[in-house]
């Protein structure tokens, strides 16, 4: 039996279609679906029901991904433990993080972190997808969360207060609210409904009427800016800043967010992962834009100027 075969199982299960597998396997759809159509053949069973919602893993089907997950926890540790052998200051080390991490934050430090370790290249997956470091999807994660991975080991590195902004062409227009209650009289920039699993975007949309939300996005980047073209007033942490935001009102402190930095148990040994680990966490954790919303607008401000 083929271990790429119960891999490709095995993705099929996790994406319920094939052009999901494909997609997480790097080859086309038809290459799926043939090795999947042979797998079935030599085996004398089906793996999946083909149903109008996706691929379903009949009973059969279920065992061989029950088995095959255990094999890749295998493979993926004995990789790991392999890995963190290693003693050299060189190679590439992936971080994932946020794109406006990415920008404001991680780019500007690059240069230092080069000039300290010259040998050892970052390498940066920016993006709202969170990466399995468990499964060698990225080395290292800086993320903006109230509730990490039990089985990953960091450090916090900052609490995000979370404030509403307001633009100075807004503000010149409308009175700025001095409290809570006065931002049901504002036009607002709404969450998409996903976004109020978070306490402080759950919390700002019970203070202001459905009527006043002129527009909604799906990302914190897009709430920015939609702020700062004078739409409306916006609830952002204070790591998220735009040039020319006005900080208004700080949420409750129940509201607050922690950034992290985190990485795999077995990963801290490898000398790269632990070095950059080691060089962001410092550099991230004296950042006065992470604590102050004055200091993230003059930052931006700086920035575009």
């Amino acid at each position: 039996m083929d271990w790429n075969d119960l891999r490709l199982v095995l993705e099929i299960a996790r994406a319920g279609s094939l052009a999901g597998a494909a997609r997480a396997l790097g080859v086309n759809h038809s290459t799926v679906f043939r090795r999947l159509n042979a797998f079935e053949r030599g085996m004398g069973l089906r793996v999946f029901d083909r149903l109008p919602e996706g691929y379903l893993p009949t009973p059969e089907g279920a065992a061989v991904c029950e088995q095959a997950e255990q094999m890749e926890s295998a493979a993926l540790a004995l990789e790991r433990n392999l890995v963190g052998a290693d003693l050299r200051l060189t190679g590439s080390v992936r971080l994932t993080t946020a794109p406006n991490l990415a920008v404001d934050y991680v780019a500007p430090l690059l240069p230092a972190l080069r000039q300290r370790h010259p040998e050892i290249r970052l390498e940066i997956s920016a993006g709202d997808r969170d990466y399995d470091l468990a499964r060698r999807e990225a080395d290292l994660a800086l993320r903006a969360t109230s509730h990490p991975p039990e089985f990953l080991v960091g450090r916090r590195l900052a609490t995000l207060s979370w404030w509403v902004y307001g633009a100075p062409g807004y503000l010149a227009r409308h009175p700025a609210p001095m409290h809570a209650s006065d931002l049901a009289g504002h036009d607002v920039i709404g969450p998409e409904p996903a976004f109020l699993r978070l306490p402080a975007m759950a919390w700002f949309m019970t203070q202001v009427p459905e009527s006043r939300v002129v527009a909604r996005a799906g990302d914190l980047n897009t709430m920015a800016a939609l702020a700062a073209a004078d739409l409306g007033l916006a609830v952002l942490p204070v790591d998220q800043h735009h040039p020319g935001l006005r900080p208004l009102l700080r949420l409750d402190a129940a509201c607050d967010g922690q950034l992290w930095l985190l990485t795999h148990p077995d990963l801290q040994r490898v000398a790269r992962v632990r070095a950059v680990f080691d060089f962001l966490a410092e550099a991230l954790r004296i950042d006065p834009r992470l604590r102050s919303p004055q200091a993230a607008a003059d930052a931006a401000a700086d920035g575009a100027s």
